[in-house]
């Protein structure tokens, strides 16, 4: 229940300790909010459970019990009775794409292992929607369709007039239609993009078949098809921005901008900010892909350009591989199904570690791109090689998605203070490491997949990250879903799978709530402004309807969010329906 101000004198007395006579005008003008009556798991070792919060402000001013309110309450003060619900710092997302995301979403959701219904759901669209000029969509499953890709063709029996541009799961691919392909002047002359790495699908003939991997190819399409302007990317940034707040999310790991420049995309979140409208803090990286570029010094401009609590950019991401889909993941050990295919880094290992060093000596942290334990490694030695040279610092440098760890390097991330970040929603048996993955490197090193809990173990930092909307086989945005994902190696609505890796690789729950909280701004370099209830800290928290640690935890993703604060300000409210 929320309290108004006629009720505080009612509030007062029943609190121990209060003397409403004595006490009323000291009072007056305090606290802006004070949560009551409530399970708080403050992710503060110091202090990890209390049962009331104050915040003035954008702070945090108090933690603890109900007494210790007396000095911070007035008659101005918002009280929450949240009567035995659970209160958590607001959850923080290790690997996010905000403007990017934003961009992608849209249109038609194609995540089903279901072919048929696949073709369907476009087939409706089609009908339902007859004044879109382009046709686009989300979330097609490779492990839907096995190891033979759907192609142009089949989507021209359901439009061929308009075009159709459908992201692949992992958003590194694109199914397009013929007039995707026509208006893009995609034919079987067009060179590729980036050859072994960014280029389209192609028949026995030469023709493309339906198919863009990776972005260069993809945004050649895509961009003959969309206008990429501040308007379309901001239309999508608005419409998920009131979704994020309502999943908990009150501060993202920006990892990159699509369609735009990372100028551009950026400026638009600060747009929003100046505007009162942006309901999460976002800190955002320079995506570096070029070995021909020198990414320092657009990070240090993009660095002093956007330098504010709610937007600012501060680290460099770099990608180093792709994925185990298309072959073009880093590993110590050749392919299962292919082991003549030698892969190419996307950053050489040379200019990786020059670039490394450079880049903490000035202070700048990186975060890469490392799917393969290969790629890891590499990125862990290029640290390590920093660390030998540079003046000591407190670093945050991140290694993403690691989705394969060597045993060895497992400790390293420990030794060298590097922050292990993943997605909880992938860490499953799920169909995908079900078929093509397994194809791709065996059933050993599937079941090693996403060591999180062994490099907690050993001494390292862990962030989960959705990496929304890219996904290996489900685009998950919603923390909830990563925790209970993560603590269980299993999927919503999959139980009857054994755990991925074993009992042995389950996460613990206050670990996976490090990991969406603290760990995760540790990540970030934010460790002491969010991530944990402590006074002092920015007031980012959320209210649910359960205590996650009373529930079963296969019903982690079951528990709803009832009330998201970001910087001392409400976000969402599902509360103010049960005054």
């Amino acid at each position: 229940m929320i309290l108004t101000p006629r009720l505080l004198i009612t509030l007062i007395l029943l609190l121990p300790g209060l003397a409403l006579a004595e006490n009323a005008t000291k009072l007056n003008g305090q606290a802006d909010y004070a949560l009551i009556n409530a399970k708080v798991y403050t992710v503060n070792k110091a202090q990890p459970w209390a049962d009331a919060i104050a915040v003035q402000g954008n702070k945090i001013t108090y933690v603890g019990n109900a007494e210790g309110l007396k000095d911070r309450l007035g008659t101005t003060t918002e009280v929450l009775d949240l009567k035995g619900k659970m209160v958590l710092p607001g959850f923080v997302e290790g690997h996010f794409h905000t403007v990017a995301g934003a961009m992608m979403a849209r249109g038609l959701d194609l995540q089903s292992d279901d072919k048929q219904e696949i073709f369907d759901r476009i087939r409706k669209y089609v009908k339902d929607n007859p004044d879109l000029d382009v046709i686009v969509g989300y979330g097609v499953r490779y492990s839907t369709f096995g190891k033979e890709l759907p192609t142009a063709a089949m989507l021209d029996e359901i439009e061929s007039d308009r075009p159709m541009y459908f992201w692949a799961i992992d958003v590194h691919a694109a199914w397009v239609n013929s007039k995707a392909l026509e208006l893009a002047k995609v034919d079987k002359t067009t060179p590729e993009p980036a050859p072994g790495y960014s280029y389209f699908v192609r028949d026995d003939d030469g023709n493309p078949s339906g198919w863009a991997f990776e972005f260069p190819a993809q945004l050649k399409v895509l961009s003959a098809l969309v206008d990429f302007n501040i308007d379309y990317s901001r239309s999508g940034v608005e419409e998920w921005l009131p979704r994020f707040s309502a999943a908990g999310i009150t501060s993202v790991f920006d990892y990159g901008v699509l369609g735009l420049t990372t100028e551009e995309g950026f400026q638009l979140l600060s747009d929003l900010a100046g505007e009162g409208k942006l309901p999460i803090r976002v800190q955002g990286s320079y995506f570096w892909n070029d070995p021909k570029i020198d990414p320092i010094p657009i990070v240090q401009k993009l660095s002093k350009q956007f330098n504010t609590d709610h937007v600012s950019v501060k680290a460099l991401k770099i990608n180093m591989d792709g994925g185990d889909e298309k072959w073009n993941a880093l590993f110590t050990k050749p392919w299962e199904d292919k082991p003549e295919i030698v892969v190419e880094p996307i950053i050489p290992y040379e200019v990786l570690n020059q670039v490394v060093i450079r880049a903490d000596k000035l202070g700048i942290n990186v975060t890469c791109h490392c799917f393969g334990d290969l790629a890891v490694r590499k990125l862990l030695d290029a640290i390590e090689g920093a660390i030998k040279v540079n003046p000591n610092r407190e670093r945050h440098h991140v290694a993403s998605h690691a989705v394969l760890v060597d045993e060895a390097d497992i400790p390293r991330f420990g030794k060298l203070g590097v922050t292990y970040d993943s997605t909880g929603a992938w860490m499953s048996f799920d169909p995908l490491l079900q078929s093509i993955t397994t194809d791709r490197v065996g059933s050993k090193r599937v079941q090693a997949m996403f060591p999180m809990r062994k490099i907690a173990e050993t001494g390292g930092n862990i962030s989960l990250g959705a990496d929304w909307p890219a996904a290996g086989y489900i685009s998950e945005y919603r923390p909830l879903y990563a925790i209970r994902t993560a603590v269980t190696r299993q999927l919503p609505g999959r139980d009857d799978v054994p755990p991925l890796g074993g009992e042995e690789a389950r996460l613990p729950l206050e670990l996976a709530i490090y990991a969406q909280t603290l760990g995760s701004a540790y990540g970030m370099g934010l460790n002491d402004k969010i991530g944990s209830l402590e006074v002092g800290k920015y007031a980012d928290l959320i209210v649910l309807d359960k205590n996650l640690f009373d529930i079963e935890p296969h019903s982690i993703h079951d528990a709803k969010v009832l009330f998201t604060m970001m910087d001392g300000k409400t976000v969402f409210d599902a509360l103010k329906h049960q005054k």
